[in-house]
């Protein structure tokens, strides 16, 4: 991971980390802030419901703890419409675990302990969508005026409408050699490319054995989100939506492209 392109010292990233234990505490600050993210910490999950202003970046938050879980405080924040990406911690890593968390709406778990290896890696994907999604308070804030505010401008290229379909958080079009095409709203990364495209070269391969028909799309589920692929053009579209469901909206939006 590249942590110069996460954090900024005039607009740091900010990790909120959750756990009962100070040495796991302390561990993470001795891992985040070098690398130079702002760590702020909570000893329990009631905890972390009142130091929610500022709103992180991003959440590490424990399994067990006295009190509250860090399941339970995902499902909590999930219902209160915080898209803050949360990754869960646990001694424990196992099917049901991995399902329970998925369940909440947590972006993974992580198996403790773990190294600054392991940790930057699983945090990476996560914080580069959320920073993607971040708009600066500069921006967002309209400046004082008593003309009429602009009007957006129409999307056009070949991702236009996309962003606007429902469960769609963002695109990437790679062309047929792999390189982004054209990206929108929580963008993926170029070397992500490489894996669509084998992916979906593979998926293709085996449709003439299954004999069910041409291939229509994947989908991968990571945790809170999925990403959806298929062929777009002569290239791959990634999508990250919120959940498989969405894969119909998609392939529609491709069919209206495609008329």
């Amino acid at each position: 991971m590249n942590p110069s392109d996460l954090t900024d010292p005039n607009n740091p990233t900010t990790v909120l980390v959750v756990d009962d234990s100070v040495s796991v505490r302390k561990a993470l600050e001795r891992i985040l802030a070098p690398q130079g993210f702002a760590v702020r910490m909570a000893d329990s999950a009631e905890s972390a419901l009142n130091t929610l202003d500022p709103m992180p970046d991003m959440i590490l938050a424990d399994i067990l703890m006295p009190g509250m879980s860090g399941l339970e405080l995902t499902r909590i924040l999930g219902d209160q419409g915080v898209t803050v990406p949360i990754m869960l911690m646990s001694g424990i890593v196992d099917e049901v675990t991995q399902r329970d968390a998925q369940a909440a709406g947590a972006c993974g778990v992580l198996r403790k302990p773990f190294t600054p290896g392991e940790l930057l890696p699983a945090i990476e994907p996560h914080l580069r969508a959320a920073l993607a999604a971040r708009v600066p308070a500069a921006e967002a804030a309209p400046a004082a005026s008593s003309a009429p505010a602009p009007t957006a401008p129409t999307e056009t290229g070949p991702l236009a409408g996309l962003a606007q379909v429902a469960g769609v958080r963002g695109a990437t079009l790679y062309g047929e050699n792999g390189a982004v095409a054209a990206q929108t709203g929580a963008a993926l990364p170029e070397a992500f490319g490489m894996y669509a495209r084998f992916l979906l070269t593979a998926a293709n391969v085996g449709s003439a054995h299954v004999g069910q028909g041409d291939l229509g799309h994947l989908t991968l589920n990571y945790g809170g989100a999925s990403v959806l692929l298929l062929p777009h053009g002569a290239g791959q579209l990634a999508c990250v939506v919120s959940g498989p469901e969405v894969a119909g909206a998609v392939l529609g939006w491709r069919a209206s492209q495609q008329n």
